[in-house]
């Protein structure tokens, strides 16, 4: 008995030390593509292995999205020179106009590129928005995140993977 609990005690305490988070090692690469935004100029994901990439899938009609994008602006601001990338992905299907004057009005620095079928597909084929990929420095995602975070969430994020 007290055999057993001891065995216990340290399968408990390395889980606590190791986490149960995904294995480092099992990661799936960020799939890659190829986006334009509305001026013609394209945004390859695979140019920017090296930087630690936010891949938001966001909309401007969307409530939750129009509520983070604030924070994903400060926070690029914050960590660019660090090697953080953040990467608006619209799903707006009314085109590039909306789009484009939702990120003068906001301020937005980082690119924004419109969606393909394809990509979204490609990244699980999510059904919510926001939806946001954290992809690391390799290339890999490392956290699928649906619905709205706060900027303390996505800030712990960036220092996890930076």
């Amino acid at each position: 008995m007290k055999k057993s609990l001891f065995v216990m005690s340290i399968l408990v305490m390395t889980m606590m030390l190791t986490g149960c988070n995904k294995n480092k090692e099992n990661l799936k690469d960020a799939p890659d593509f190829t986006l334009r935004n509305g001026y013609g100029e394209t945004f390859i994901l695979s140019d920017h292995k090296g930087k630690m990439i936010i891949l938001n899938f966001w909309a401007t009609w969307c409530p939750p999205c129009q509520r983070e994008i604030p924070d994903f602006i400060d926070l690029y601001d914050q960590y660019k020179e660090d090697g953080l990338m953040i990467v608006g992905v619209s799903v707006d299907q009314t085109g590039w106009e909306a789009v484009d004057k939702y990120i003068q009005n906001m301020g937005i620095q980082y690119p924004v590129v419109m969606f393909t079928p394809e990509v979204v597909r490609n990244y699980d084929n999510f059904q919510s928005i926001p939806t946001t990929f954290v992809i690391d420095k390799k290339g890999r995602i490392v956290n699928k995140v649906t619905g709205y975070r706060p900027r303390t969430f996505w800030e712990e994020e960036i220092k996890k993977t930076l």
